[in-house]
């Protein structure tokens, strides 16, 4: 089977700089693409601040918004904070069967983690599907490598069909 498959961190669904919301664009053009599985990173699943500021934010969280009627989506929190939370989101043509989060934070400073989704495919077929967002630190990067390699030895068998996607610094 051929699959279309992107990523894309869309920092919280703002245009470079923040200098204005572009959520609705990006869910145009992600759309456009078509694609059978996105790997979203900083995604904000609430922001309460920003949901009073823009009156076109969207009334759903930002994987839900992209999705739409046409996709599927999963989302694993990364950063919590008094006013919201973002992490990392997986949207699939395909149902997604399930879900795990991993946390992989090395600093309070910087939240990080890997979202694990199974994908069922045609044919009876399953896909795993890891969503990373690393630190910015080639230090810390090293180290969640060795966390990613660790996290697939444990928890996708082996020769399973994978893909290890995302925002790696």
């Amino acid at each position: 089977i051929s699959l279309r498959i992107c990523t894309y961190n869309i920092h919280k669904g703002f245009s470079h700089l923040n200098r204005r919301l572009a959520i609705h664009e990006m869910r145009e053009c992600l759309l456009g693409l078509a694609p059978d599985i996105c790997l979203l990173q900083e995604v904000q699943g609430q922001h309460l601040g920003y949901q009073r500021r823009h009156a076109d934010w969207p009334d759903l969280p930002q994987h839900k918004f992209l999705a739409g009627d046409e996709l599927y989506a999963a989302y694993g929190a990364n950063a919590a904070y008094e006013h919201g939370h973002h992490g990392n989101a997986v949207l699939s043509r395909f149902p997604i069967l399930r879900t795990r989060n991993r946390d992989v934070s090395l600093s309070r400073l910087e939240q990080r983690g890997i979202l694990h989704c199974e994908v069922a495919l045609p044919g009876n077929r399953e896909i795993h599907c890891l969503c990373v967002h690393l630190s910015l630190t080639e230090r810390q990067r090293r180290r969640q490598l060795e966390l990613l390699a660790d996290y697939v030895d444990h928890h996708v068998p082996c020769r399973a069909p994978l893909v290890i996607a995302g925002d790696f610094n």
